[in-house]
């Protein structure tokens, strides 16, 4: 059986690929070793709207569902 499905979620994985890939992996590795917080990476992700994917649109979100929202933390975690 062959599929031949288009991802539905093709958009966010590649809006979200395209956002981590401006942060290395020596930018991760050197706040890990400084046990520190990716202060830059996690305002990217705000200002892309990212992080309010789940709150609801009239409370400033994204309103996206758990699964699209599932699909940004599968990417993010690549």
């Amino acid at each position: 059986l062959v599929l031949n499905k288009v991802d539905e979620h093709q958009e966010i994985r590649e809006a979200i690929r395209d956002l981590c890939g401006q942060f290395s992996s020596e930018y991760f590795r050197k706040i890990d070793e400084a046990r520190g917080y990716p202060e830059a990476f996690v305002n990217a992700l705000t200002a892309a709207g990212w992080l309010a994917a789940l709150i609801p649109e009239e409370y400033g979100g994204s309103g996206l569902s758990l699964t699209q929202a599932s699909v940004i933390m599968e990417e993010i975690n690549r």
